[in-house]
């Protein structure tokens, strides 16, 4: 009753905001007790990421806009520098969220996908998974096919994941000594401490559910205008706090940013100002500008 009285709330309390008639998504209450309203749905292929029947068929395929966007780039980003294999996509939420038991305790809010990592057959050779393999400590699949964990293409997507302007990433749940592999790779490639600290922060094993040794288990952050229309965040929002510094700190992101603005109550008046100058972009963003505008990564799918 709860969700129904909340769903009427929305329908008509809201469309008049044009929060429902926009065509955008929304994601409502918690990844483990909410639902979706006008999710997008995932594409089973396209540039650098695939699915499997198993996934397709249960139609776990949807999202936010913010999600999918994060999905669709980073693939695609990623399929720039891993040109023999995809990343496997599985499990999003249903097509209108709400609980699939089943299968997940979460997943209900369209913020949580789940991401097959990169594979190395016996041989060494990059393997596209087929399914999902678990893992032990050492990043060995236990079923005796000798499959590994490409623990330098996984750091990638790790990386790729947690500085993508498309969403803010709040976590990536694996199985933790799997995830300090990835860390320490990180660390003996000398990358950015910060970067490596957001790492630290966003790849953890969950403590109330399974420990996540055959995926990755990404969720992101509520949107500023979902977040108005009850979409609640659980955990810590240390990643969150970073990226809007970061948003205020680069001129790019900000830009980015502004494609996704908060829903406001009233229209705003019109109001006639003087001309602004625009923000000096230092190299780091003018690189990061041009490398979005080259690779026409950035979908931005709120405006659909």
């Amino acid at each position: 009753m709860r969700r129904l009285a909340l769903g009427l709330l929305l329908l008509t309390g809201c469309v008049e905001l044009g929060v429902i008639s926009d065509g955008t998504s929304i994601s409502v209450g918690k990844p483990s007790d909410g639902w979706i309203i006008d999710p997008v749905r995932m594409p089973d292929s396209g540039r650098g990421f695939t699915t499997r029947d198993v996934w397709r068929t249960r139609n776990q395929r949807f999202g936010t806009d913010e999600l999918i966007d994060l999905v669709v780039a980073v693939s695609g980003r990623m399929s720039t520098r891993v040109r023999d294999v995809r990343i496997v996509i599985a499990d999003l939420s249903g097509p209108g969220g709400g609980e699939a038991r089943l299968w997940h305790r979460s997943h209900q809010s369209g913020r949580d996908v789940d991401l097959l990592p990169y594979m190395r057959d016996k041989d060494g050779k990059p393997f596209e998974p087929d399914a999902m393999h678990v893992f032990d400590a050492t990043g060995t699949a236990i079923d005796g096919s000798g499959i590994t964990l490409d623990v330098a293409r996984t750091w990638q997507l790790v990386r790729e994941l947690l500085t993508a302007p498309e969403a803010t990433v709040q976590w990536i749940f694996m199985y933790q000594p799997l995830a300090d592999k990835l860390i320490a790779h990180a660390e003996q490639l000398k990358e950015p401490e910060a970067l490596v600290a957001k790492a630290r922060m966003a790849l953890k094993q969950p403590g109330d559910s399974a420990r996540h040794d055959d995926h990755m288990h990404v969720r992101v952050y509520c949107s500023t205008a979902d977040k108005q229309q009850g979409c609640l965040d659980i955990g810590p929002m240390d990643l969150w706090a970073l990226r809007q510094q970061e948003l205020a700190a680069s001129p790019v992101l900000a830009a980015i940013g502004a494609f996704h603005p908060p829903v406001a109550a009233e229209p705003e008046p019109i109001a006639v100002a003087a001309p602004v100058a625009a923000p000096a972009l230092s190299p780091a963003d003018l690189r990061s500008l041009g490398r979005i505008l080259r690779t026409r990564d950035l979908v931005l799918r709120r405006w659909r």
